[in-house]
């Protein structure tokens, strides 16, 4: 079955299931698929945090800039937890905060906390968070502790009526952990790659399409995945 991604999870289902995981075996896989789902939600006047643990922040926020229509770049705030400083650093006005390591939880969660509230005050409607992956947090975390800082996370996204969607990479997370994550999620969306065009599959998310669904036009520009 082929299908846009408003096939897959129209706008009003999307509506009722506000908190995402985004399952599949790879990065590379995964990737373009947060983009399409905020893409299908975003208002014209939204906020969104994104958190990084992996790409450069700069990198991160103009890929989302471009890929989600309705997102201006002055309502979007960025937690930067890429191990590249030494110090926290915030600055509200560039919509900007530093935590020296990804797991760094109680840090990355004020920041989080701070963001949205900075992007309330400058005006922005529903503020929805997007995390650029669990698994690399599960690398050097205890599944239990990230659970516990993922539902910390998705509370504070769900006080704003936000969107959250988290990625988890298959094969670099142990099944146990995966189980564990999952059953935060309102739904989730499994996606894989098949003659190189990716297909979705929704679980646990009612009015979505059945099955696998071939999107091809969730597709990778040139270059998008570096970092």
């Amino acid at each position: 079955m082929s299908g846009t991604f408003t096939d897959v999870l129209p706008p009003a289902v999307l509506s009722r299931h506000r908190d995402l995981l985004v399952a599949g075996p790879s990065r590379e896989t995964v990737w373009p698929v947060p983009s399409r789902i905020l893409a299908s939600t975003v208002a014209p006047d939204d906020g969104l945090t994104a958190v990084t643990t992996r790409t450069a922040a700069r990198t991160m926020v103009d890929r989302l800039v471009r890929d989600v229509p309705a997102l201006a770049r002055e309502r979007t705030g960025v937690v930067d937890c890429t191990p590249s400083h030494d110090e926290v650093r915030a600055s509200p006005r560039e919509r900007y905060w530093s935590v020296p390591s990804p797991v760094d939880l109680t840090g990355t969660s004020m920041a989080v906390h701070d963001c949205m509230e900075t992007l309330g005050e400058q005006g922005a409607g529903d503020r929805h968070l997007v995390f650029d992956s669990l698994s690399n947090l599960l690398m050097s975390t205890d599944s239990e502790t990230v659970t516990r800082y993922a539902h910390q996370l998705l509370l504070l996204a769900d006080a704003t009526d936000a969107m959250s969607v988290f990625p988890i990479y298959t094969n670099v997370t142990d099944g146990t952990d995966f189980e564990r994550l999952k059953h935060l999620f309102d739904g989730m969306i499994r996606v894989r790659r098949r003659d190189g065009t990716r297909e979705v599959r929704c679980v646990g998310i009612a009015g979505a399409a059945d099955g696998w669904v071939r999107l091809p036009d969730v597709g990778t520009a040139p270059g998008a995945e570096a970092d």
